[in-house]
């Protein structure tokens, strides 16, 4: 398996025809197919449909191009940081939580120290922001108190409060704390399994009992915090996501006999051959945490380790 093999079939699930993959990459169309088909070698089966009339992909072609993506989203990031002066660019890595909220506050501050320096922000999970730091693309991190960051010693943690957010008319009466048991019986939201979520909240609902509430999936922090708004069922998450809406009433916090342990972000990576703007950065980082948290004290704590 090589790039060009991923590029090809990237290309193809964007433009859906072999002849206009071949020209946008400057190749013949029996090159491409070459290629999609070498791939398709590599990986164990069918990636397109060919028995269908229109460009459909196969189950296994949907599980590669979300890969295929990924990697050509990586090479054109490293290519552009290559191509500019290095010190000249600055990438930090965000779990969705930081990313909105003082993360805000950070790249504010960075842009008056130095409206010059070039930060891309990257936004994902522990295991997307993982990937991308071990490709050498990321100079600084921030990720939830998980085993796959190793995070830094000594460094500030903001501690998001975690609760069970839900629209009022789904609930009725939470004067009282709920059960898991009444719990499982609402419609909720979970987080895929790759979430640090995930183990928390199916450890307090017990799975294997039986759930009667529909059951919604959302791929990030921020998807969730949407589909709450939307009414699709209630969800563990950081309640800071729900700031104004908690305090509008228009979403409500229901109380329960199993309080979940906060979210505890800290930071996870720091360039150590760019010392002295990674030193400053890093201190414009600690002032942009513990200043959103004096602002937004409800879901949100400093802490210094």
């Amino acid at each position: 398996m090589n790039f060009k093999q991923i590029e090809a079939f990237y290309w193809l699930t964007q433009l859906q025809s072999y002849q206009r993959v071949a020209d946008h990459l400057h190749l013949t169309q029996p090159a491409v197919s070459s290629r999609i088909s070498g791939l398709e070698a590599q990986v164990g089966g069918p990636l397109v449909d060919r028995s269908s009339p229109g460009f459909v992909l196969t189950e296994r072609g949907h599980q590669v191009a979300g890969f295929a993506e990924m990697f050509v989203n990586l090479r054109e990031a490293m290519v552009a940081r290559l191509e500019e002066p290095r010190e000249r660019r600055y990438a930090i890595g965000m779990v969705g939580n930081v990313a909105l909220t003082w993360g805000v506050t950070l790249r504010e501050k960075i842009a008056a120290w130095d409206p010059d320096l070039i930060v891309d922000v990257i936004s994902g999970s522990n295991v997307d922001l993982q990937r991308r730091l071990n490709s050498g693309v990321l100079d600084m991190v921030f990720g939830t108190d998980d085993v796959s960051l190793p995070h830094i010693p000594h460094s500030f943690s903001v501690k998001y409060t975690v609760g069970w957010a839900v629209r009022p008319e789904l609930v009725g009466d939470i004067s009282r704390p709920w059960t898991p048991e009444e719990l499982r019986s609402l419609p909720l939201i979970l987080y895929p399994r790759s979430s640090p979520f995930f183990p928390r909240v199916a450890e307090l609902l017990d799975e294997t009992q039986t759930l009667t509430g529909a059951r919604c999936i959302g791929n990030s922090a921020s998807m969730i915090c949407d589909m709450v708004r939307c009414g699709y069922g209630a969800a563990a998450l950081a309640l800071s996501g729900l700031e104004r809406e908690l305090q509008e009433g228009s979403v409500v916090e229901i109380p329960t006999t199993a309080p979940l342990a906060p979210l505890d972000i800290r930071c996870a990576h720091l360039n150590r051959a760019r010392k002295a703007q990674t030193e400053a950065i890093y201190a414009f980082a600690r002032e942009a945490a513990e200043q959103w948290c004096a602002e937004h004290p409800a879901y949100m704590r400093f802490d210094e380790e």
